[in-house]
């Protein structure tokens, strides 16, 4: 079950992406939407920036493939609720607990997916290794996951 958490202070910011949202629409960067995955580590709150338009894209692979209702609910809960429009990507929601498994299936599930082709070199580069890293970390540290947007 996830839940809600303000984030009253300014986080460390531990990467920013931003530079490399590009909107998939009208390739300016990321028309300003600004997703950021937080943490709080040893009393410090801690960020990574990106761009939540790029990402999201990489997340619709699977809304427009027409796969059955069984290979759907093996999704993971962060691409069904992306395309539900619920938990996270609820038009309420701004800092939503995560569950950092279900990140990384999802990281992995974006890496390893049959629309690989299709993901440009930035997701493997630069997303696929800051958020593995960051995410793996707050395991490892036993701490929660939280998706600002």
């Amino acid at each position: 079950m996830s839940e809600n958490y303000q984030y009253q202070e300014n986080p460390f910011i531990r990467e920013d992406l931003t530079h490399l949202c590009l909107c998939p629409c009208c390739g300016a960067p990321d028309c300003g939407e600004e997703y950021r995955l937080l943490t709080k580590s040893e009393g410090r709150r801690e960020a990574v920036l990106f761009g939540g338009a790029s990402f999201r894209m990489y997340l619709n692979y699977w809304f427009y493939e027409g796969i059955t209702p069984e290979e759907y609910d093996r999704l993971p809960e962060l691409v069904r609720q992306n395309n539900e429009c619920i938990g996270w990507q609820d038009i309420s929601a701004e800092c939503t607990e995560i569950n950092a498994d279900d990140f990384l299936f999802t990281l992995e599930s974006i890496k390893k997916g049959s629309r690989k082709g299709h993901l440009d070199n930035d997701f493997e580069n630069y997303y696929y290794p800051v958020f593995k890293s960051f995410t793996q970390e707050v395991i490892r540290k036993g701490q929660k996951l939280y998706i600002n947007i």
